[in-house]
Formats: structure tokens, C-alpha cells, sequence
């Protein structure tokens, strides 16, 4: 890793679910801080439903970059 990557950690919206609106997420590996935007653009379009939990893969080869975007928190269906 160098100076110039790091993992990026941000919000997908999740549909489906009244206990939150929104599930954290990060990169796999390390992304060029250059393309975080991008990415975060990206990510802006994509709705997840519950039940998700941790090390669930939201999104797969983020920008034909080989990064895969991994969920960081439990989210259950309701009840």
C-alpha cells in the first residue's frame, strides 16, 4: 500500500428496513484515494435489502477495479 491508497469506508441505502436507512460498507483492499469520488458515485445508485450481515459482499469488482465492497454491520429483517 502506498500513500496515495487507502480503504474506502462508506454508506450504501439499504430498502426494506424501518430499523435504518443506511448499512456501512468498505473496500476489500486499498483504492487510489483518485478514485474515491468515482466510487462513491457509484456506490450512490446501489440499494441493499435486509437481512445483511458482516463480510456480505454488496458490490462486486467496483469499477472493473478487482475490489469487491463488503458490508460492516448486521442488518435484520423485520419482524
Amino acid at each position: 500500500m502506498n500513500e496515495n491508497e487507502d480503504v474506502l469506508t462508506t454508506l450504501v441505502r439499504i430498502k426494506g428496513s424501518d430499523l435504518c436507512n443506511v448499512v456501512s460498507v468498505k473496500t476489500s483492499k486499498p483504492i487510489n484515494k483518485k478514485m474515491w469520488i468515482e466510487c462513491s458515485k457509484a456506490l450512490s445508485r446501489i440499494h441493499v435489502g435486509p437481512p445483511i450481515k458482516i463480510g456480505d459482499v454488496v458490490c462486486k469488482n467496483l469499477l472493473n477495479t478487482g475490489i469487491d465492497i463488503i458490508c460492516t454491520k448486521n442488518v435484520e429483517r423485520n419482524s
